[in-house]
């Protein structure tokens, strides 16, 4: 009789392993992206011919279609990692903290994780940015739902781009 239970410990363990559920945390690559110049074309759509360029420029330079994303998750910090450039560092528990992106432009950021999603804001004088990564029940997906808010536009700006592991 003891001798089943030792066969059987490893099976059931095997099992355990196979049934863990998909994570958020790994490196995703872009499989589809929208046109997200034509989404800025109609979120300036509406503003008069001086503040159109100026606002297009702006929002084509901050909204890249983003080929890679790594996101790391612990217990302490939620580390968002978009292409080449630097990690986003945000404390687990949904606090803000302080960032400053890489043009100098200062935000607070912060996080919340739940199953299967993260969503990423980001917030100063100027407005308001939130990224939505959400992973697909089998967790072969990803897809980042990016949407952008400030007083001087007209209407938000929103785009997705989806990832595969």
């Amino acid at each position: 009789m003891r001798l089943s239970r030792l066969f059987l410990v490893p099976v059931f363990a095997c099992l355990t392993l196979a049934a863990q559920e998909p994570t958020l945390a790994g490196t995703w690559n872009q499989t589809k992206a929208d046109d997200i110049a034509a989404a800025i074309n109609a979120t300036v759509a509406d503003m008069n011919f001086i503040k159109r360029p100026i606002a297009r420029g702006r929002l084509t330079k901050l909204n890249p279609a983003y080929k890679k994303v790594a996101i790391t998750l612990t217990d302490k910090e939620v580390l968002v990692k978009l292409d080449e450039r630097e990690p986003i560092h945000m404390p687990a528990d949904g606090k803000s903290a302080p960032w400053t992106r890489e043009d100098g432009d200062k935000f607070q950021v912060a996080a919340q994780v739940t199953k299967g999603q993260l969503v990423q804001t980001f917030k100063n004088e100027d407005g308001e940015r939130t990224n939505v990564f959400q992973m697909s029940p089998d967790g072969k997906s990803l897809k980042l739902t990016a949407t952008v808010k400030s007083p001087q536009l007209p209407k938000p700006l929103t785009y997705s781009i989806s990832f595969g592991r």
